[in-house]
């Protein structure tokens, strides 16, 4: 089958493109064919189309949610919502993601998908040997930084633990941190090699991801897929990709899929004792697994 993806940056290193390559390469081992508009069977929109829609051929949309602070509600969902009323099916990233569609636009055909990494990759196992001579319980955190993702939070929970008597240490990886303390039990790196995040989140006890209606982090899935548990909100998709595999701290707002500023997230609270570190269940996030099902979705 010839499969065009549209709106992706294969080169690229954000979540959406990171993906985007993962599975185009787990569909070219099977022998699908990656194209340009030009010419293909189906079409698979990243949000919004940046290229041809030809007439007559199968259009899959895959959604992250959509915009959904007033201000911006029509206007940067013309486009999106446009797809959403020409695609044959879409593909959510979560269930969080379908309600909230589906709240302000209607049913759909479509199935939720989450993210997905290949689980067979060689991953080092001894970084960090030098924090682990001096730290017992060694946490990370990882995003492209901004307010939603609550990296003041973070740091905040990491210290409750301090508190608590927890001999630890926080990596914080990731661009643009929006808040920073310096302090000897807390390390910045910036943005990393994919195959050294890999490597961190291995030899790290928790990953910890206190976004705010997060979809389906790619670094959530990136950590599970190594084994480290996650430590995340209730709001949002995240909790459906940890599961069991790892700590849901409950939001103190409970959305429901209203229009709202997601910059200014509400409080939480961070007071809370860490239970025993769980095993990891990530059989879920296999990207065969997952091309899998985006395959079915390419078929009338």
């Amino acid at each position: 089958m010839r499969i065009h993806f549209s709106n992706v940056n294969f080169s690229a290193r954000t979540g959406p493109n990171t993906f985007a390559f993962r599975l185009a390469s787990e569909l070219a081992v099977r022998g699908h064919e990656i194209v340009d508009d030009r010419d293909y069977d189906a079409c698979l929109v990243f949000i919004e189309p940046s290229s041809r829609i030809i007439p007559g051929k199968r259009v899959v949309q895959r959604l992250d949610g959509i915009w959904f602070k007033p201000e911006e509600f029509e206007s940067k969902n013309a486009s999106i919502k446009a797809t959403y009323n020409l695609a044959d099916h879409i593909v959510w990233q979560s269930n969080f993601d379908k309600s909230m569609t589906v709240r302000h636009w209607g049913e759909k055909a479509g199935t939720v998908i989450h993210n997905g990494i290949s689980l067979s990759s060689k991953t080092s196992d001894v970084v960090l040997q030098d924090l682990r001579k001096k730290y017992d319980t060694i946490f990370v955190a990882s995003a492209n930084w901004h307010r939603q993702k609550r990296l003041k939070e973070t740091i905040d929970f990491f210290f409750k633990q301090v508190d608590r008597g927890v001999n630890g240490y926080l990596i914080v990886m990731g661009s643009n941190p929006d808040h920073m303390i310096i302090h000897p039990r807390v390390g910045y790196t910036g943005s990393l090699p994919h195959d050294t995040c890999l490597a961190i989140y291995k030899s790290s006890d928790w990953l910890i991801h206190l976004g705010w209606l997060d979809h389906c982090p790619n670094v959530v899935v990136e950590a599970l897929s190594v084994g480290c548990p996650v430590i995340c909100t209730d709001s949002g998709g995240t909790k459906e990709i940890v599961r069991n595999s790892g700590f849901i701290v409950p939001e103190s707002f409970k959305y429901d899929f209203q229009l709202l500023d997601y910059d200014h997230p509400p409080e939480i609270n961070l007071d809370i004792s860490l239970p025993p570190r769980p095993d990891v269940d990530n059989s879920h996030l296999d990207i065969r697994l997952v091309a899998d099902a985006y395959e079915r979705t390419f078929v009338r």
